[in-house]
């Protein structure tokens, strides 16, 4: 099972709602990888930036996982 990691807000700072909707569809397709995987918000951009990345997928590849949510991503 894959570890994931999403950064950009403390623990007891509002996340907005795309945060939290990403962070949840995120963790069901990428469930069954193996490896770490660290999710950066950044503010900016309202987007995601994969910061570090151990388990056996390319960014490509985790992009084509995630289909329609990889929008989401930089």
């Amino acid at each position: 099972m894959a570890i994931l990691n999403f950064k950009g807000f403390l623990p007891i700072e509002e996340k907005p709602k795309e945060f939290l909707k990403f962070r949840e569809e995120v963790s069901e397709l990428l469930n069954s990888l193996d490896g770490e995987l660290t999710f950066s918000y950044v503010e900016k951009y309202k987007q995601f930036d994969i910061t570090e990345n151990t388990t056996n997928k390319t960014y490509i590849e985790i992009r084509q996982i995630l289909g329609e949510i990889s929008k989401h991503l930089i």
